[in-house]
């Protein structure tokens, strides 16, 4: 017999352990004011120490910070009630990183891995009244020189920037010791959630659900339910889903002291299906789980579960080696991008910053981020968005572009981290894969190391073991042994691009424009089965620019502007290819502005490129979506949540239902694309008109599109152009829905450089007003206007829809959204409205 948890009495109390501490550093006579979850950088910031670490050339003057001890403490209270608890549980969801906890004076923990969160009894420790809570931590650096010394040699780990590349040692955000977009900030602190639960007799300790069967007519669970009881415990467990009433389980619960788990089948009628983005509803079903005691539940935790197939296809096949996703049955695209941490300091990624990146994201028509290898596995609240909103998540293990220790106490650590993550995050739907590292077997295959590092045969034969070792035999035994449904591959990518003929083979990382410093035409030539890494970068706009630098600041050789450019060869790199397709830009506003364009344009060939070869190619995940500070980056927004030209083009090159046009030997292409599941037709309209607007020629025809597949229609390219001036024409291909008068998608191409293009400078009607809560700005122009930007001032929200092409006498409105913006300020806004267009940026 139950009764709900509505009218029965809690039995585990929970305290949280954040917000007001205190900490020092190790030797300091006085305590400041810290906040946690945080680390001593972002203390030492609040309290005046340190200036803002991002701000100008500060990251310069703190690296005294990483080989300091500190000390973090705080005092709570703990009443009668609270001792007679049957145990009582520390919960530390993060410590970073080499750490002791002591409670009054008794040391109850030792940490070493910034990744592991740790349940610490402690009831042996607890005091009536005051209880003071003390975690020491030590320099990540200090910890681990005597291992590097001891090594002899330096692991190849050369994103750390320092001599010694101790990085390796320490299982800690790799991106924190510097990489070439991110600065050099290694933190100590309590960078996760820090709370006590004082338990009853027994308590729910792990709850995994494994989907057995799944077709329309049911679903079949095996929720596996683990308990740890601190005596002999009878109960029961019972499970109810919120959505389906009828769908309550109970189960009778006898233990002996210690951990039991529970597999407890259930059958769900009629399943509703999780979808990922742009395929269906992202449907989830909430289980209650319960621990009940006679009537009173002393534990209870939630699960939302997503009913979904997923499979990752790798496998060898008539072309090479195929690699993509099913989803539900069906061969889907995958269309996103790799995300890297959205701070230095990831403690301070607020709720509405990770609700942001899935707003972004489903904004641009994705439907997949990979959580990239060198930063650190999200918070549960990022996995429990991605399921929410259908964003399908690729998994690396945090091991990046380097080799690694694997003696016993290394892979120890490891595995810990391992079964801690891999336990907290398998239950979500929208995991698709764990990758166990990012480009090591590239760089073990083409990136020098031997003669960089100056190995021996023996010392690189030995690292080479080591590597098949952690990723081939301890990684994938812990995946299968934990999530056995679940792909992994020891490391991405699984072809290089050094080999053209690796095209044919697995994921792809393709680095041949930017590092190669190949055209962005290449991007055509180089299609890969799955496209996992490829970019190029851009500055942020100067209204991101002014918030981390002062006027004097403002030119490309300034030391902050250096500072801010982590890649050696990028400002000259982003120069160079600008000279082949733009004009010179006028002063430093203008080449941020044309850096993102080129940055937007240059990337557009390769989406529409790789979703043209579909199923060939299944995959465009492109480096980088977002930034973890102010930066000129590969990503597609900037630190500060503006979107950059390309999130904007992502969005276009994305869409569901698309036309492309790809000029190529005397012909045109129009490539149409349909990630839909259902066949259907469109209508396909084709102009070309001079920048005034005159048409010059037009065709209309009706096309069938399977669904999930591309396919082309060509034209003779003498035929469209006939004697028309290549250097003044546009020509625009948009597909409709049969019968509606609006597109669903557009493309426009021209024939020349953009440099070369005989742009007027137009004459504009801009209307703004508000209405419902948005800014709605209308333009139109009296000849083609490119790649047209709108700046709202004080507006920190982004526009709709910015940096497009602007054809004659056509009429383009878009919307902001201005509810953060104070009443009082949103008369600046409609009057301080910017626009500029391409034949701006050199006048």
């Amino acid at each position: 017999m139950f009764v709900s948890e509505e009218v029965s009495r809690q039995e585990t109390k929970h305290v949280d352990l954040n917000g007001y501490w205190q900490f020092r550093k190790s030797g300091d006579d006085q305590w400041a004011d810290a906040t946690v979850p945080g680390c001593n950088f972002t203390d030492l910031l609040d309290i005046g120490v340190i200036d803002d670490p991002f701000y100008r050339k500060n990251e310069n003057s703190l690296q005294w910070i990483e080989h300091c001890d500190w000390e973090y403490k705080k005092v709570f209270h703990v009443n009668h009630d609270d001792l007679n608890a049957a145990e009582v549980l520390l919960n530390f969801d993060g410590l970073d990183t080499y750490c002791d906890v002591y409670l009054n004076k008794t040391l109850i923990h030792q940490n070493e891995n910034m990744f592991v969160g740790a349940k610490v009894r402690c009831l042996h420790a607890l005091v009536l009244g005051e209880n003071e809570l003390l975690v020491k931590f030590r320099s990540p650096i200090n910890e681990v020189m005597a291992k590097h010394k001891a090594k002899g040699f330096t692991y190849p780990a050369e994103n750390d920037k320092s001599e010694e590349r101790l990085s390796v040692y320490s299982r800690k955000a790799p991106y924190q010791y510097g990489w070439d977009w991110g600065p050099r900030f290694v933190t100590s602190g309590i960078w996760r959630d820090v709370s006590i639960d004082f338990l009853a007799q027994s308590h729910i300790c792990d709850i995994y659900i494994q989907q057995v069967f799944l077709d329309d007519a049911k679903a079949q669970l095996v929720v596996n339910v683990t308990l740890n009881a601190i005596d002999r415990f009878s109960g029961q467990l019972v499970i109810v889903c919120d959505s389906i009433p009828e769908l309550t389980i109970p189960v009778a619960v006898a233990m002996e002291a210690g951990e039991k788990t529970y597999a407890i089948p259930i059958t769900i009628i009629n399943p509703k299906r999780w979808w990922p983005a742009g395929l269906g509803d992202a449907h989830l079903y909430a289980l209650n789980i319960s621990l009940y005691q006679g009537l009173r539940c002393i534990s209870h935790q939630e699960r939302k579960v997503g009913l979904r197939t997923i499979e990752v296809i790798n496998e060898k096949d008539d072309i090479g080696e195929s690699f993509f996703v099913k989803i539900n049955g069906y061969p889907t695209f995958m269309k996103g991008a790799n995300y890297i941490p959205s701070d230095s300091f990831p403690s301070r990624v607020t709720s509405e910053k990770y609700k942001k990146v899935f707003e972004d994201a489903v904004a641009a028509n994705m439907n997949m981020l990979r959580v990239w290898g060198g930063g650190i596995y999200e918070a549960d609240e990022f996995y429990q968005l991605a399921d929410e909103y259908g964003i399908l998540i690729w998994q690396d293990f945090m091991f990046a572009c380097s080799l690694y220790p694997a003696d016993e106490a290394f892979l120890e650590n490891v595995r810990a981290e391992v079964i801690y993550n891999v336990k907290r995050l398998r239950n979500h739907a929208c995991l698709v894969l764990w990758c166990g590292n990012n480009e090591t077997e590239m760089g073990i295959k083409f990136w020098n190391w031997p003669q960089t590092f100056n190995y021996s045969d023996e010392i690189y034969k030995q690292l080479k073991q080591e590597y098949e070792l952690l990723f081939k035999s301890v990684l994938p035994a812990l995946v299968e042994q934990l999530d056995p449904e679940r792909f992994y591959f020891s490391s991405s990518p699984i072809g290089f691009w050094e080999i053209k003929a690796d095209d044919n083979k697995g994921d792809n990382h393709y680095w041949g424009v930017w590092h190669g410093e190949q055209p962005f035409s290449e991007f055509k030539n180089r299609i890969p089965r799955f496209m996992s890494e490829f970019g190029f970068q851009s500055f942020p706009l100067l209204s991101s620019v002014c918030q981390y630098s002062e006027q004097r600041d403002l030119h490309i050789e300034s030391d902050v502007m250096k500072l801010h450019q982590k890649h050696p060869r990028g400002n000259a790199l982003i120069s160079s290819y600008m000279e082949s397709e733009y004009k010179k830009p006028k002063d430093f506003e203008s080449f941020l502005y044309v850096s993102q364009v080129q940055q937007a344009l240059g990337m557009k060939i390769a989406f529409e490129a790789h979703r043209s070869a579909m199923p060939f190619c299944m995959g465009s995940l492109y480096w980088q979506f977002n930034d973890c500070w102010p930066v000129a980056s590969w990503s597609g927004i900037d630190y500060y949540g503006k979107w950059k030209a390309m999130h904007y083009q992502v969005k276009r090159s994305f869409e569901p239902v698309a036309v492309f046009i790809d000029e190529r030997d005397q012909n045109i292409r129009l490539n149409l694309v349909s990630d839909n599941l259902a066949t259907k037709s469109y209508q396909l309209q084709v102009t070309l008109a001079s920048f005034r607007g005159e048409v010059l020629w037009s065709q209309q025809q009706i096309v069938e599109l399977l669904g999930s597949s591309s396919r082309y229609v060509e034209l003779s390219l003498n035929h469209v152009l006939k004697n028309a001036d290549k250097s003044s024409v546009v020509l625009t291909a948009s597909l409709f829905e049969i019968e509606n008068t609006l597109p669903i998608s557009t493309a426009l191409h021209y024939f020349v450089p953009t440099k070369d293009l005989a742009l007027e400078s137009p004459t504009m009607n801009i209307r703004s007003e508000i209405s419902d809560g948005l800014l709605v700005v209308s333009l139109k122009s009296d000849t083609l206007a490119r790649q047209v930007y709108v700046e709202a001032p004080v507006a920190k929200e982004n526009f709709s829809d910015n940096f497009f092409d602007l054809v004659a006498n056509q009429e383009k409105v878009i919307t902001l959204s201005i509810e953060q913006i104070p009443v009082s300020c949103r008369s600046t806004l409609l009057s301080g409205i910017k626009v500029v267009s391409m034949i701006d940026s050199h006048l």
